[in-house]
Protein backbone atom coordinates (compact mmCIF):
# COMPACT_ATOMS: atom_id res chain seq x y z
CA UNK A 1 0.00 0.00 0.00
CA UNK A 2 1.33 3.51 -0.60
CA UNK A 3 1.83 6.21 1.20
CA UNK A 4 -0.44 9.36 -0.38
CA UNK A 5 0.31 13.42 0.33
CA UNK A 6 -0.63 16.63 -0.62
CA UNK A 7 1.37 19.85 -0.54
CA UNK A 8 0.61 23.42 -1.58
CA UNK A 9 2.84 26.36 -2.38
CA UNK A 10 2.50 30.12 -3.09
CA UNK A 11 4.86 32.01 -5.45
CA UNK A 12 4.97 35.51 -6.01
CA UNK A 13 4.88 35.96 -9.44
CA UNK A 14 2.43 35.86 -12.14
CA UNK A 15 1.24 32.68 -13.54
CA UNK A 16 3.03 33.16 -16.95
CA UNK A 17 6.27 33.84 -15.34
CA UNK A 18 6.12 30.64 -13.17
CA UNK A 19 5.37 28.04 -16.50
CA UNK A 20 7.59 30.04 -18.24
CA UNK A 21 10.65 29.33 -15.69
CA UNK A 22 9.64 25.86 -15.74
CA UNK A 23 10.35 25.88 -19.05
CA UNK A 24 13.81 27.44 -19.03
CA UNK A 25 16.82 25.73 -18.85
CA UNK A 26 19.02 27.80 -16.65
CA UNK A 27 16.28 28.01 -14.17
CA UNK A 28 16.71 24.25 -13.55
CA UNK A 29 20.85 24.49 -13.74
CA UNK A 30 20.40 27.59 -11.11
CA UNK A 31 17.85 25.82 -8.83
CA UNK A 32 20.23 22.54 -8.89
CA UNK A 33 23.23 24.81 -7.73
CA UNK A 34 21.11 26.12 -5.45
CA UNK A 35 18.94 23.41 -3.55
CA UNK A 36 20.81 20.03 -4.86
CA UNK A 37 24.49 18.38 -4.27
CA UNK A 38 27.09 18.49 -6.71
CA UNK A 39 26.74 15.00 -8.01
CA UNK A 40 23.30 16.22 -9.48
CA UNK A 41 22.23 16.42 -13.21
CA UNK A 42 20.02 17.69 -15.98
CA UNK A 43 19.61 14.62 -18.04
CA UNK A 44 17.06 15.38 -20.05
CA UNK A 45 15.08 18.96 -21.59
CA UNK A 46 12.40 19.10 -23.76
CA UNK A 47 9.97 22.09 -24.75
CA UNK A 48 7.70 21.04 -27.50
CA UNK A 49 4.67 23.27 -28.06
CA UNK A 50 3.16 24.15 -24.83
CA UNK A 51 5.26 21.26 -22.93
CA UNK A 52 8.32 20.93 -21.07
CA UNK A 53 9.78 17.63 -19.97
CA UNK A 54 12.91 17.77 -17.48
CA UNK A 55 14.74 14.75 -16.01
CA UNK A 56 17.16 15.34 -13.36
CA UNK A 57 18.99 12.46 -11.65
CA UNK A 58 19.53 13.55 -7.49
CA UNK A 59 21.51 12.02 -5.30
CA UNK A 60 20.52 12.83 -1.80
CA UNK A 61 23.63 13.07 0.80
CA UNK A 62 23.99 10.84 3.04
CA UNK A 63 23.04 12.89 6.35
CA UNK A 64 19.50 13.58 4.57
CA UNK A 65 19.01 9.65 5.18
CA UNK A 66 17.66 8.30 8.19
CA UNK A 67 19.28 5.89 9.75
CA UNK A 68 16.68 3.03 9.52
CA UNK A 69 16.41 3.99 5.67
CA UNK A 70 20.39 3.24 5.59
CA UNK A 71 20.04 -0.34 6.51
CA UNK A 72 18.59 -0.94 3.69
CA UNK A 73 19.72 1.53 1.25
CA UNK A 74 21.78 -0.84 -1.34
CA UNK A 75 24.82 2.55 -1.79
CA UNK A 76 23.59 5.86 -2.16
CA UNK A 77 19.93 7.13 -2.89
CA UNK A 78 19.84 8.20 -6.28
CA UNK A 79 16.46 9.53 -7.64
CA UNK A 80 15.51 10.02 -10.94
CA UNK A 81 12.92 12.25 -11.34
CA UNK A 82 10.77 13.35 -14.57
CA UNK A 83 8.23 15.93 -14.84
CA UNK A 84 6.23 17.72 -17.31
CA UNK A 85 4.88 21.16 -16.89
CA UNK A 86 2.08 21.30 -19.75
CA UNK A 87 -1.30 22.97 -20.50
CA UNK A 88 -0.91 26.62 -19.71
CA UNK A 89 -4.06 28.00 -20.62
CA UNK A 90 -3.81 31.83 -19.15
CA UNK A 91 -5.45 30.96 -16.19
CA UNK A 92 -3.78 27.43 -14.76
CA UNK A 93 -1.36 24.79 -15.83
CA UNK A 94 -0.86 21.45 -14.87
CA UNK A 95 2.34 18.89 -14.28
CA UNK A 96 2.60 14.99 -13.82
CA UNK A 97 5.57 13.61 -11.80
CA UNK A 98 7.45 10.64 -11.34
CA UNK A 99 10.60 9.64 -8.91
CA UNK A 100 12.28 6.45 -9.15
CA UNK A 101 14.99 5.77 -6.60
CA UNK A 102 17.56 3.29 -7.97
CA UNK A 103 17.77 0.21 -7.55
CA UNK A 104 13.94 -0.34 -7.83
CA UNK A 105 13.41 0.32 -4.07
CA UNK A 106 10.59 3.06 -4.14
CA UNK A 107 8.37 4.94 -6.86
CA UNK A 108 6.87 8.78 -6.12
CA UNK A 109 3.94 9.40 -8.54
CA UNK A 110 2.19 12.63 -8.65
CA UNK A 111 1.09 15.87 -10.64
CA UNK A 112 0.25 19.26 -9.82
CA UNK A 113 -1.72 22.31 -11.01
CA UNK A 114 -1.07 25.73 -10.79
CA UNK A 115 -3.57 28.45 -10.75
CA UNK A 116 -3.46 32.60 -10.55
CA UNK A 117 -5.66 33.39 -6.95
CA UNK A 118 -4.95 37.12 -5.73
CA UNK A 119 -1.71 38.23 -7.03
CA UNK A 120 0.06 35.13 -6.65
CA UNK A 121 0.22 31.40 -7.42
CA UNK A 122 -0.76 28.60 -5.94
CA UNK A 123 0.55 25.30 -6.62
CA UNK A 124 -0.79 22.61 -5.31
CA UNK A 125 0.46 18.87 -5.70
CA UNK A 126 -0.72 15.60 -5.07
CA UNK A 127 0.60 11.85 -5.14
CA UNK A 128 1.86 8.93 -3.22
CA UNK A 129 5.11 7.15 -2.43
CA UNK A 130 5.59 3.46 -2.76
CA UNK A 131 8.59 1.65 -1.15
CA UNK A 132 9.12 -1.79 -1.63
CA UNK A 133 10.89 -3.07 1.19
CA UNK A 134 9.47 -5.65 3.43
CA UNK A 135 7.83 -4.65 6.52
CA UNK A 136 9.80 -1.28 6.57
CA UNK A 137 8.23 0.34 3.90
CA UNK A 138 5.21 2.26 5.51
CA UNK A 139 7.43 3.43 7.78
CA UNK A 140 10.03 4.36 4.95
CA UNK A 141 7.26 5.96 2.87
CA UNK A 142 6.37 8.28 5.58
CA UNK A 143 9.97 9.65 5.95
CA UNK A 144 10.05 9.87 2.33
CA UNK A 145 6.89 12.38 2.56
CA UNK A 146 8.58 14.33 5.73
CA UNK A 147 12.34 14.56 3.25
CA UNK A 148 9.62 15.56 0.23
CA UNK A 149 7.67 18.72 2.26
CA UNK A 150 11.03 19.82 3.24
CA UNK A 151 11.91 19.63 -0.59
CA UNK A 152 9.37 21.13 -1.72
CA UNK A 153 9.62 23.86 0.36
CA UNK A 154 13.04 24.69 -1.07
CA UNK A 155 11.75 24.60 -4.28
CA UNK A 156 9.26 26.80 -3.85
CA UNK A 157 12.09 29.21 -2.12
CA UNK A 158 14.34 29.09 -4.90
CA UNK A 159 11.12 29.74 -7.13
CA UNK A 160 10.18 32.62 -5.85
CA UNK A 161 14.06 33.98 -5.88
CA UNK A 162 13.71 33.53 -9.42
CA UNK A 163 10.85 34.46 -10.35
CA UNK A 164 11.33 37.76 -8.43
CA UNK A 165 14.24 38.49 -10.59
CA UNK A 166 12.95 38.64 -13.63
Amino acid sequence: MATRFSHSAHIDAHLETVFTSYGDEAFWHDRMAAIGSPHDSLDEFVTTGDSTTVTLTQHIPDEDIPDVARKVLPGRLIIVRTTTYADFDGERFSSSARAEAAGGLGVIDGGSEAVSQGGVVVESATGQVKVSVPLLGGKLEKLVVSHLTRFFDAETQHLNRWTAAR
